[in-house]
């Protein structure tokens, strides 16, 4: 049985998709599969996986498009998954190469994983944002928003993903579907999550990267990968997650001294000076009370208008 199981979904990134399988390919950790999910795949895309499917470890799913993201060709593909944890990797992303060594370290005491959420910007630089599911409080605002953390790096036990109600399906328009997805898992009763402090994963996002011509990503997927494989570079990306974090704090601490500006701002105004004077009164103290709708248009400064 292998350790892992790397599925890998693909929808027309020929150029791409290469580079991303054989960063799954080259992990520390080498008894694992690795499935690639075709959702409606042309044939350079054939084409392109045709040397990969030498290797024992690769299996290709070749599906005709499904509704969205062609979520159920995923679903169907884990009812065949041998690892003892899943981790997934987008088609335009690479992991790195102690990726699921790292994942099966913390499945051995959690349900659901991630790394440390990072991705790489233009000029690669590097910009991390705060989001753990460890930690109860990323997991109660979890709901209602469009998306947290994304597929790359993400990793759970397939234990876990039997207990889902659904598995993969199908995400109703406007939600994210990777979103979607963590949520069913986010829902399980006792479920156990656990963040890696390292990053294990490159995230090439296309807000950014997309505006890119295929040949251009490519070519930076490939430096990317081929860097990866250097020594010390696992020593040069943690120190690059290092100023990350640390201009990330900088940047929250600098938005909250705005925030805090702005909001002495209207304070000092005559409007708030004159709410906070027309409060005193109790009289009035007594009618806001009674009538939260009066307090509120107090609040907004409209009383005195």
């Amino acid at each position: 049985m292998p350790e892992a199981t790397i599925l890998i979904p693909t929808f027309r990134h020929a150029k791409l998709l290469p580079h991303a399988l054989a960063s799954a390919l080259d992990q520390t950790v080498t008894d694992l599969e690795v499935f690639v999910v075709g959702d409606g795949v042309e044939d350079s895309t054939r084409a392109v996986l045709e040397p990969f499917l030498a290797d024992a470890r690769v299996r290709f799913f070749d599906r005709p498009k499904g509704p969205r993201n062609g979520e159920v060709h995923r679903h169907a593909a884990l009812q065949g998954a041998s690892g003892r944890i899943v981790c997934y990797l987008s088609d335009d992303d690479l992991l790195l190469r102690g990726h699921v060594a790292e994942m099966l370290r913390l499945l051995e005491g959690a349900d659901f994983a991630h790394p440390a959420p990072a991705r790489l910007a233009a000029l690669g630089v590097l910009d991390f944002f705060p989001w753990n599911y460890s930690r109860q409080e990323f997991v109660d605002i979890a709901h209602g928003r469009r998306g947290s953390i994304g597929l790359t790096g993400t990793a759970h036990t397939v234990n876990a993903y039997q207990r889902l109600p659904h598995g993969w399906r199908t995400t109703p328009s406007g939600m994210s579907t990777d979103h979607y997805m963590w949520l069913q898992f986010l829902d399980l009763p006792d479920l156990r999550c656990a963040m890696s402090d390292r990053l294990t994963y490159l995230s090439f996002p296309d807000p950014v990267w997309g505006q890119l011509g295929e040949d251009d990503r490519a070519a930076e997927l490939e430096k990317w990968l081929r860097r990866s494989r250097e020594d010390r570079f696992e020593e040069e990306i943690d120190g690059v997650l290092r100023d990350a974090i640390r201009r990330a704090a900088e940047d929250y601490h600098l938005w909250a001294r705005r925030e805090q500006l702005a909001v002495a701002a209207i304070r000092a105004t005559r409007t708030w000076r004159a709410r906070e004077l027309l409060l005193r009164v109790p009289p009035l103290r007594a009618l806001t009370r009674r009538s939260p709708r009066l307090t509120h248009r107090m609040e907004r400064g409209r009383w005195l208008r």
